[in-house]
């Protein structure tokens, strides 16, 4: 609730840059649609929304581009038509073949 009220006073300022920090963690599933909602008209307004967030599925349904940050950097920009990739190789990095050596059966 304290998110969704922060939100609403923030999109009240009319600003032209929106600094969103986790917006979709720890909101249910509408509130999570609403925000991606919301992002979407600000960008028809023409309006800068910069977020922060490890969700990628979410980013790639609401951004232009991502920027991949390690230790305070950026080490990669990835256009839209390349979210997948990133995606992939992220998977390939964070798990590769770890669940497999779990051996589940």
């Amino acid at each position: 609730m304290k998110k969704k009220l922060a939100l609403t006073a923030l999109l009240l300022q009319e600003n032209e840059v929106f600094i969103l920090d986790e917006p979709f963690n720890g909101v249910d599933i509408q509130s999570n649609l609403v925000i991606a909602e919301i992002i979407k008209k600000l960008k028809i307004l023409k309006k800068t929304v910069i977020i922060s967030s490890h969700i990628v599925s979410t980013l790639a349904a609401t951004c232009d581009e991502i920027y991949l940050m390690k230790s305070g950097k950026i080490i990669k920009k990835v256009k839209q038509i390349d979210f997948d990739t990133l995606e992939n190789e992220m998977k390939d990095f964070t798990v590769g073949n770890r669940i497999d050596l779990l051996g589940l059966k």
